[in-house]
């Protein structure tokens, strides 16, 4: 689970889901409200993870498996990624050139 930078609270899964579902370039900590953001690694490795078995598809299904097959073993990965995506957030400081968009 993902500590806060500044008072080093460890957030819950929840708290966690809810930072990765807003969107937003820059997260609040629920305890001391000091606003971070995701560092890079965390960024790319959730793109990967959620976009590379869409990518990869054409290329796994032939004629002998059945979509539904398929679209069940989608269904899994992305409820077991859903649950196990806050073991892998990371926060880091707002860089200098950046605080300004996040005061706002």
């Amino acid at each position: 689970m993902p500590k806060c930078i500044a008072c080093k609270e460890k957030w819950t899964w929840k708290q966690s889901m809810r930072s990765f579902v807003t969107f937003s370039r820059f997260i609040s900590c629920p305890y001391c409200e000091k606003k971070q953001m995701f560092t890079s690694m965390t960024r790319i490795s959730m793109l990967l993870l959620v976009f590379v078995p869409y990518i990869t598809m054409p290329y796994v299904i032939n004629d002998e498996v059945k979509s539904s097959a398929v679209a069940i073993g989608i269904a899994i990965y992305l409820l077991t990624l859903l649950l196990l995506l806050p073991f892998l957030m990371d926060f880091r400081e707002i860089p200098k050139h950046l605080q300004k968009y996040a005061q706002k």
